[in-house]
């Protein structure tokens, strides 16, 4: 009861400072809209509803210039950063993790070339990785000249891969998988004389989604991309800028993301690694149980750091036009000329998108301390 009374004197103390930058920022707006309009230039946000001028050309959705307005191309916008930010996350965090894995190993050669990898990578600024990877991803083949891999089709136009056709097998194979995965969970939970690993559990789930396939007594139907004449027909589509960059920001941000992974791992006391050698556990349960529960809640306040910096760097697709937030925002700004409102707009959904993915990391951080204190 003693530690409510400096509980609220700090939450009002960070109330009165929130209060006073908004009424600063407030007050830089009015000035700023003032000047503008003496110069007579107009301002406010009635151009989000105006149709727009330009196409788009990474759009993810049916975009109309024209008739669709600059919120929506905006809105596009954000999507594209979404999909380019997640897809980095994803294949960072799993080419870091064998980076980081790969600095401990007693392997010399593979220590070594980790190590170069990693000092080679992020001592070099993103931007020329970025630049790097589209002049070598225009340098492939040309699609007439392209022969597909496993029905993967690599071109200097983008990387088109194979793609399910839509059918009702789909829909019972991921119902099934979804099943198996969930009574696998509830048995690991459980515990018993059988608890399924990791490596188990992803292969019995594997095996209960091609269960319908088996029953139907054929395979899944698949799109593959063919080339026909100056088009490629089937598959799914990854445009070449798309690819370019997703390749350079997952290589910079995985050197860092390994260091972070790495140092998570050595900074377990070693007492752990002797008590689990007193006990003679086999190296797989020390690593799964012991030593990576306790790693992951030092690298996570890091990994989150690197995170939002990828969600941050997503805006440099615009240097090989990638059409993101920021790409589509210069295109409305130069279309409409509200440039200070076209900035505040695109600065807005960044800090939201960091602000809510930083909540989202430290409401799992808390749920990891939690388990630690039990």
């Amino acid at each position: 009861m003693a530690k409510a009374p400096g509980r609220w004197r700090s939450a009002a103390a960070q109330a009165l400072v929130f209060a006073l930058v908004g009424l600063a920022l407030l007050w830089v707006f009015a000035i700023t809209g003032a000047e503008l309009r003496s110069r007579g230039i107009e301002t406010g946000f009635a151009f989000l509803g105006e149709p727009a001028r330009t196409a788009l050309a990474n759009a993810p959705f049916a975009f109309t210039p024209g008739e669709d307005s600059n919120a929506l191309a905006l809105w596009a916008g954000a999507l594209n950063t979404l999909k380019i930010s997640a897809m980095v996350i994803v294949l960072a965090s799993i080419l870091g993790l064998g980076l980081g894995l790969g600095r401990l190993s007693r392997n010399r050669l593979l220590r070594g070339s980790c190590l170069f990898t990693i000092e080679l990578v992020r001592n070099v600024p993103v931007l020329i990785h970025i630049s790097l990877s589209y002049a070598l991803v225009l340098s492939l083949p040309a699609p007439r000249e392209a022969q597909p891999v496993l029905g993967v089709l690599v071109t200097n136009r983008g990387l088109y891969l194979p793609s399910p056709v839509a059918e009702a097998g789909w829909l019972l194979s991921g119902l099934c998988g979804l099943i198996a995965c969930l009574a696998l969970i509830f048995l690991r939970r459980r515990g018993g004389r059988w608890s399924p690993g990791s490596a188990v559990m992803t292969l019995l789930t594997l095996a209960a989604m091609a269960l319908p396939w088996l029953v139907l007594g054929r395979i899944p139907d698949l799109s593959t991309p063919a080339v026909a004449g100056f088009r490629i027909n089937g598959g799914v589509s990854i445009s070449p800028e798309l690819a370019a960059f997703v390749i350079a920001l997952t290589l910079y941000t995985s050197t860092f993301l390994a260091e972070i992974i790495r140092g998570a791992i050595q900074s377990v006391p070693r007492g752990q690694w002797e008590a689990t050698m007193a006990l003679a556990l086999p190296g797989a349960t020390v690593r799964r149980s012991v030593i990576y529960p306790q790693a992951i809640r030092v690298a996570l306040p890091a990994m989150a750091n690197e995170y939002i910096g990828v969600i941050k760097n997503s805006s440099l697709a615009v240097v090989i036009g990638y059409q993101e937030i920021v790409g589509i925002g210069n295109t409305v700004l130069f279309d409409t000329g509200q440039a200070v409102e076209v900035m505040a707009v695109i600065a807005g959904f960044f800090i939201l998108v960091s602000l809510g993915f930083s909540g989202l990391m430290n409401l799992v951080n808390t749920r990891l301390s939690w388990g630690d204190r039990r």
